[in-house]
């Protein structure tokens, strides 16, 4: 390894257009990091204001994902060279949005933008002359590793998991020079650059760079680079980068190689600006693993939950003309569960002014799942056990048994003539069931109610079904919807909601007044797959605008109007499918301008 301190050089240039040179005061040594990723900064930065640099790559993963190992747990990869049709998408998105002129957005404005921002960063760096001519527009960043939630690894070492990032490259003599520059700001401020090599590549590390710890000691920040003909490579530690190489190289499996990767990927749009891949099961061994070690036998409390749950997701993010679209497939276990594509008819028991609507199917397996899970790992602990069995005494049965009885559901929330409401919507799988475990907790509330509580319980007809209403009592500017719960059990359906309407409405649904009979609903619901599905999730971006701005104080309503509604006004709504094919799952998410 070579190892050389990085010499002072040649200053500054003098400022543009004949500008007086000012004496700059001395830059604090925690900022140099911040130099060390200014190409990521500054790229990033176009994320924000529109999504808008110049590049030539073509639509796929890219190039970074060549150089991921395939044993990473998270990759993400932004195209902000906006590839296929997404430019032309783009500029048509925008055209919704009112004093926005997309050509600007999509020429040198963007450019003026960014350098603003990285005049922020020390070194008198520029996006236009410094980031510019080398950078295609993609970024991409993975993790090797899990995460531990115990803080430390098994050495006592952190547990943080190593990350690599990536800068895609189209001038490799440009990127070079940046490189350059950028070693020579870190010696300037006393931190160092050494060099190593591997293969034909030298990959340069800077250290003693100092931070910050918990107790106040510094702590070196190390960081890793290189340069190849595609790509910055950079990450935590030389090793890092050299094992990236390898991976490109053919002598180490791929994340683009990768068969749940390659899968998934194929069933996304060609055409995106954002990819991002998790290998699920990894990460939840990982916190099996750690449960584990606080708690003997916790770890076990997974195995349920890991047996049903997804094992790897790819995901992906597109521009429409009208709409951003989120897409993603995600990889089932052999043996799992997976739900059947149908359509469940619960939108059609929902208000039409429903803000917030989201259904599942065959919800109570999964609670089931998640409780006997809960169960397990208090259970590890033998004083949680006789806790765990006082409770289930108190409740009349085994805890999972209180959701079990929960077939298809649905969450639905919402405001009329601005009293909020919250409700479930729930076809059961045994009706006797939920009568009798509702019934049971109406019991247990009344005992409360009669050992003191404020508590009071009732019952009223309702056109052949009874609603049971549970009031709290509360100071008399308590609104009704925030003191009064109900709940009501048909032959086909359990109904709980807050306030005194909410159940009353859903038992006296008709089709053209539904969330389902609306227009905006089941034209959105078409776009992402149609009703047949396994759950659908749906927000009314505009009427929750509606709800809330009422609620904004007199004296902000001017600021809002002028410089928030404007921006806020062009978003309709949000939708999104779920739906079974096979072992996956597929979603489509979009939201919907106006």
């Amino acid at each position: 390894m070579i190892s050389d301190s990085v010499p002072a050089q040649s200053p500054p240039p003098e400022p543009r257009g004949g500008e007086a040179r000012t004496t700059r005061a001395p830059r604090p040594r925690w900022v140099i990091p911040i130099v060390a990723a200014v190409v990521v900064l500054a790229a990033a930065i176009g994320v924000v204001a529109g999504l808008t640099l110049n590049g030539t790559r073509s639509a796929g993963s890219g190039g970074a994902a060549g150089y991921v190992p395939a044993n990473a747990t998270i990759y993400y990869e932004l195209r902000l060279d906006l590839p296929g049709d997404q430019r032309a998408n783009l500029r048509s998105f925008l055209g919704h949005v009112p004093g926005v002129n997309a050509d600007a957005y999509l020429t040198d404005e963007i450019d003026r933008q960014l350098d603003s921002w990285a005049s922020q960063v020390p070194g008198s760096f520029t996006y236009s002359g410094d980031v510019k001519p080398w950078f295609n527009g993609s970024l991409a960043f993975a993790t090797i590793g899990v995460p531990s939630i115990t803080g430390v690894g098994t050495s006592g070492a952190s547990s943080l998991p190593q990350t690599l990032v990536f800068a895609g490259v189209r001038d490799s003599a440009a990127a070079t020079a940046f490189s350059d520059r950028l070693r020579t700001e870190i010696g300037k401020v006393g931190g160092t650059v050494s060099s190593s090599t591997h293969g034909s590549a030298t990959i340069w590390s800077a250290s003693g760079l100092p931070g910050a710890s918990a107790s106040g000691a510094p702590t070196p920040q190390t960081f890793a680079w290189t340069i190849t003909s595609d790509e910055v490579v950079g990450g935590t530690s030389a090793d890092l980068v050299g094992s990236a190489l390898d991976v490109r190289a053919g002598s180490k499996p791929s994340l683009a190689d990768r068969q749940e990767f390659r899968d998934g990927l194929s069933r996304l749009p060609a055409d995106r600006v954002l990819v991002a891949a998790v290998d699920v099961a990894q990460l939840l061994s990982g916190l099996k693993q750690d449960l584990a070690s606080l708690q003997r036998g916790a770890g076990d409390a997974l195995d349920e939950i890991l047996a049903q749950a997804p094992t790897f997701a790819v995901t992906s993010s597109s521009v429409l003309s009208d709409r951003i679209s989120l897409d993603s497939n995600v990889l089932m276990p052999t043996g799992a569960a997976v739900p059947v594509n149908r359509d469940r008819g619960l939108a059609a028991l929902a208000p039409g002014d429903a803000i917030l609507f989201t259904d599942g199917a065959d919800v109570g397996k999964g609670l089931t799942t998640y409780v006997n899970a809960m169960k397990k790992a208090i259970a590890a602990d033998p004083s949680g056990a006789a806790q765990l069995q006082q409770v289930e005494a108190v409740m009349g049965g085994d805890l999972a048994s209180l959701v079990s009885w929960i077939g298809d559901a649905a969450l639905v929330a919402g405001d009329t003539n601005h009293e909020p409401y919250v409700g479930l919507i729930v076809t059961p799988t045994d009706v006797s069931n939920a009568r009798a475990k509702l019934s049971q907790l109406r019991g247990l509330i009344q005992l409360a109610a009669g050992a003191g509580g404020k508590v009071s319980v009732s019952d009223a007809d309702h056109g052949g079904t009874t609603i049971t209403t549970i009031k709290v009592s509360a100071g008399p500017d308590t609104p009704a919807w925030a003191t009064t719960y109900q709940y009501a059990v048909t032959d086909s359906h359990v109904v709980i909601g807050s306030g005194e309407t909410f159940v009353a409405r859903v038992l006296d649904m008709d089709a053209a007044h539904s969330l389902a009979g609306q227009a905006r609903f089941s034209t959105g619901l078409s776009g992402v797959g149609g009703a047949s599905n396994t759950g659908t999730t749906w927000l009314d971006l505009a009427g929750l605008r509606a709800a809330i701005e009422p609620l904004i104080p007199t004296e902000m309503q001017s600021a809002y109007r002028t410089k928030v509604e404007p921006w806020l006004a062009p978003f309709d709504y949000l939708i999104g499918a779920n739906r079974a094919d096979g072992q996956r799952l597929a979603n489509r998410t979009v939201i919907v301008v106006k």
